[in-house]
């Protein structure tokens, strides 16, 4: 670390959803392996082992699920829950019922900022239902989400998103959100904005982004992710964040995946038993790695107070 960094902090911020299949879609009939199989036997006990703090981002349809819920209410570790919307399967404008076998490539960002409140109402409404308190951090769907967006957010009492993926520009039928131009560290952002920082006002969210790495050669970036990067490249993301922010106080890698991830042909990631132990060896590897190097593992909302010290 410089001298002028006093603390990393790693965030692992995982979309939480029922089983898809290669395509994307989701399973035909509607499964949870991902969650009454891969969150408490596969996951969290791999970050229990190394002291791991994640955020699972929960979508409507594991909040619906009954099983899903008892699993994750039965969850023993350190952790989080948050939410992850995909707007097509909540009120109002509910474009499914029966999940399985269908897509979700709405952004939540392309209703009207009214109807996109009330589907976050609604889902942070089920979430409490479903655990009893409040959620404090949010991903979009697709990262479908803009600066309407976080002020819905901050109206619902959420302190931390982490839609915002940087050097990246995403399409869907009904919006377009371009995050090129995106600051790689979490920041509060100014008034009605997405991506461009601001000074901190009392009770304005935080955002979080994904931590990403612009190639020069390639016109892809690379993901701070587990199957997107190799451990070693994982340690050169870590280490051009550390190089890129030095004149920051506090830094922040913010690890994402999802939790299909690590259940064979659930996602078009790992297809095979080996596959999946491929990426949680490397998972683990990366993290323990980072560890070794002095960061300080937390979940996403934990972000907020660490960023508004320093603001």
């Amino acid at each position: 670390m410089s001298s002028k960094t006093q603390q990393v902090y790693l965030t692992i911020s995982i979309d939480t959803e029922c089983d898809h299949d290669a395509n994307w879609v989701r399973s035909k009939p509607l499964t949870f392996h991902s969650i009454t199989e891969g969150v408490p036997n596969r996951l969290q006990k791999a970050f229990d082992s190394i002291g791991a703090v994640p955020t699972y981002l929960l979508t409507v349809e594991v909040l619906e699920d009954a099983q899903s819920v008892e699993a994750l209410s039965n969850l023993q570790g350190n952790f989080e829950l948050g939410t992850h919307l995909h707007p097509a399967f909540i009120e109002p404008h509910k474009k499914f019922h029966d999940y399985a076998g269908v897509d979700s490539p709405d952004f939540q960002c392309g209703y009207a900022e009214d109807i996109e409140y009330q589907k976050l109402a609604n889902l942070s409404t089920l979430f409490e239902d479903c655990f009893g308190y409040r959620p404090t951090s949010f991903r979009a769907g697709r990262y479908g989400a803009n600066a309407t967006s976080l002020n819905n957010l901050q109206k619902l009492g959420y302190k931390v998103d982490s839609s915002v993926t940087p050097h990246m520009r995403w399409t869907s039928p009904n919006a377009v959100v371009d995050f090129r131009q995106a600051p790689g560290q979490p920041y509060f952002p100014a008034e009605n904005e997405i991506v461009r920082p601001g000074e901190f006002v009392q009770g304005r969210i935080l955002e979080a982004p994904v931590t990403i790495m612009p190639r020069k050669l390639r016109r892809t970036p690379i993901w701070f992710r587990p199957w997107f990067a190799s451990v070693e490249q994982m340690k050169q993301i870590f280490r051009y964040h550390l190089n890129t922010h030095a004149d920051q106080e506090v830094i922040n890698i913010n690890m994402m995946f999802h939790s299909m991830e690590v259940i064979e042909e659930a996602s078009p990631y790992p297809q095979t038993a080996a596959e999946v132990q491929r990426f949680l060896d490397d998972m683990l590897t990366g993290l323990d790695w980072c560890k070794s190097e002095g960061v300080e593992f937390c979940g996403l909302s934990e972000l907020y107070d660490k960023f508004r010290q320093v603001a």
